[in-house]
């Protein structure tokens, strides 16, 4: 719910603001509800039907589904809790009004804020458009977004600013037949009997299908799906094959906040859905980017960050602002790159002798070792962005020779044990995975909960020296399993359900999962993508 509500803000603040407004009428609802009855009804069917429809169909069903409820007109399969004899229902009730006081606070945030009168996403739309139309009259708009909710916002602000001669066409919802022909006389450049009454059409996906609007040169995507396909299908209205109207067509996305995107991730989620139809169709439009197409050469594929981690994510951003303005200054060198050889090796000038080789082997890592003539070399594992930081150079630094103790220091590297670097965040996570590990697996345990729980305990050792084996040495545990091993609480009161737990973690991962990880990473072949020697002069 919360990554609902980031991607409804990240669209508009009139979307947002209506979720808010619908989430308190339902915590008000249930909250009657429950005090007014001493039940509360949950149905797992009803949930397990909807999850996977769109946000705004999901809202539709539970309106109606509230609707029937009201009704008395009860699903076959649904659940009540009676809460007449427990003692919860306080406790219940007082969650409930706190996450309504909640909402309320955000709803008189927003109407304090006044968005409406002050909304930048919305002046940078209404800017781009006069720019766009003031050039080229004659190239017809169309406004995608998610949420219909975003439409009307949108609209709203159009009406109350007196923008656009009334030339918009706004279209949610049903449609009906004056819409549909207002469609085609002002849209398809195929129908019979043309018009010019708008400049602009303002809709939701529900037009992304079946409709040609190759009047139009230009699609502004005002949020970004997380399934590109309905991207394409935007894209798809005005790039007609049966009638050229325009020989460029232009794509303007607006993409989430750099806060907002590290938890709504709808462009990094629809960019890599996009990059497998790519590869996997050959398709060649530009959806997300101008130099869009797949190459695995990318300087940007090679600096890879985990997109669960904000500080992770911001390097990601800035490496990819980095690539971007070497590819709009110097378009030479990022065409040169498909064309390099597989391992790299290269000299620049720094202020220490250094050598540095990026691995891929699954994902890149980097290895790096000082050398001194007098003194052994010293390696040390990197992460990509300090080792970014240690390779940057200008455009017009010359090469260096590679020294004759170049090749020594690489092939010491090249033998060096792979080194798993860990970013702070997640180590904390890891060493308090491991300590509980290793209080249970050592029996580092009261010998009251020993003796009670020993039975239960023995059948969990093996696969909990597998855990912490793959801790240790491989790392492929999720941070969310990790998460639920450093949550485990062997004290009196919570050892059943930290033992339940196991339990469960066991069942979803099975005993075999380490032997299966161990098996993967031997057949990953270690591979050489770049070595740089930084020479001090």
């Amino acid at each position: 719910m919360r990554r609902l509500l980031v991607k409804r803000f990240e669209s508009s603040i009139g979307a947002f603001y209506e979720s808010l407004k619908n989430f308190e009428k339902t915590h008000t609802i249930v909250f009657e509800f429950v005090k007014k009855t001493n039940k509360y009804i949950l149905d797992r069917d009803l949930i397990e039907s909807i999850y996977e429809k769109s946000d705004e169909e999901i809202e539709k069903s539970l309106e109606e589904y509230s609707l029937k409820i009201k009704n008395g007109q009860y699903p076959k399969n649904y659940k009540v809790y009676d809460f007449s004899n427990s003692e919860n229902k306080e406790e219940f009730l007082n969650h409930i009004l706190s996450d309504l006081n909640l909402f309320k606070g955000l709803i008189k945030k927003v109407e304090d804020l006044d968005f409406l009168k002050n909304d930048p996403k919305l002046k940078k739309l209404v800017e781009e458009i006069k720019d766009k139309i003031e050039k080229e009259p004659k190239r017809k708009i169309v406004i995608f977004s998610e949420y219909a909710d975003t439409i009307k916002y949108i609209n709203k602000f159009i009406e109350e600013n007196n923008l656009f001669n009334k030339r918009v066409l706004t279209i949610f919802g049903d449609l009906g037949k004056k819409d549909v022909l207002s469609l085609y006389e002002n849209f398809d450049a195929s129908y019979k009997e043309q018009k010019n009454d708008y400049d602009i059409l303002l809709t939701t996906d529900r037009l992304s299908e079946g409709f040609n609007l190759n009047r139009a040169g230009m699609v502004i995507n005002y949020d970004i799906p997380w399934n590109p396909v309905r991207v394409i299908q935007r894209l798809g209205r005005i790039n007609r094959i049966s009638k050229k109207v325009f020989d460029k067509l232009y794509i303007v996305n607006f993409f989430p906040t750099e806060k907002g995107a590290t938890i709504d991730k709808s462009r990094e989620i629809a960019a890599n859905k996009m990059f497998l139809i790519h590869n996997t169709l050959g398709e060649d439009s530009k959806i997300f980017d101008i130099d869009e197409e797949p190459s695995p050469a990318k300087l940007y594929q090679r600096l890879q960050a985990n997109p669960d981690k904000q500080e992770e994510a911001t390097f990601y951003t800035k490496a990819l602002s980095i690539f971007s303005e070497i590819k709009r200054k110097y378009p030479e060198v990022i065409n040169s790159l498909n064309n390099f050889p597989p391992r790299v090796k290269v000299g620049k000038k720094s202020n220490e002798n250094e050598v540095l080789v990026f691995f891929k082997k699954g994902k890149v890592f980097v290895v790096g070792a000082k050398v001194d003539k007098k003194e052994k070399d010293s390696f040390y594992s990197l992460s990509i962005e300090e080792a970014v930081e240690k390779i940057k150079c200008d455009f017009n630094e010359k090469r260096l020779e590679l020294s004759e103790s170049f090749w020594d220091t690489y092939e010491k590297i090249k033998t060096y044990k792979e080194y798993k670097y860990i970013p702070s965040s997640q180590q904390s996570l890891e060493e308090k995975a491991k300590n509980n590990l290793k209080t249970i697996i050592y029996n580092h345990l009261e010998s009251e909960i020993l003796e009670k729980y020993e039975k239960e305990i023995s059948q969990h050792k093996n696969f909990l020296k597998f855990l912490l084996e793959d801790i240790e040495e491989y790392g492929t545990l999720a941070d969310y399993t990790l998460r639920r091993i450093a949550n485990l609480d062997f004290s009196k009161e919570k050892i059943k359900e930290s033992l339940d737990e196991i339990a469960k973690i066991r069942k979803q991962i099975g005993d075999d999962f380490l032997e299966k990880e161990k098996q993967k990473y031997k057949e990953l072949q270690k591979e050489i993508i770049v070595a740089i020697e930084n020479q001090k002069i």
